[in-house]
C-alpha cells in the first residue's frame, strides 16, 4: 500500500473511532460507514479504503465484524473485555 493511501486508511480508522465515541451502538456495512459515518471531511476515501480501515480496527480488537447470511459484513464497536 502506498504511503498516501496508508494515510487515508489510518485517517478513516480514526474517524470511525471518533464516530463510535458519539454513537457507541452504531453498526453498519463498509458502504454505510463510508457514506454515513465519515462525513464530508473524508469524501475522498473509497469504500475499499474504508474496508481496510475497518479490518485494521478489527485486527486491533477495537471493532468486531459479523458475517450476515447474504455475505455482507456488519461492523460495530468491540465489546470491552472483562478484567
Amino acid at each position: 500500500m502506498r504511503a498516501d493511501e496508508e494515510g487515508l486508511v489510518e485517517a478513516a480508522a480514526v474517524a470511525i473511532m471518533d464516530h463510535l465515541q458519539s454513537h457507541p451502538l452504531a453498526a453498519d456495512c463498509a458502504g454505510g460507514v463510508a457514506r454515513w459515518w465519515l462525513g464530508p471531511a473524508h469524501a475522498n476515501v473509497t469504500v475499499e479504503q474504508v474496508e481496510r480501515a475497518l479490518n485494521l480496527l478489527v485486527a486491533r480488537h477495537a471493532m468486531r465484524r459479523l458475517s450476515l447470511m447474504n455475505g455482507t459484513f456488519l461492523y460495530s464497536q468491540a465489546l470491552p473485555t472483562r478484567q
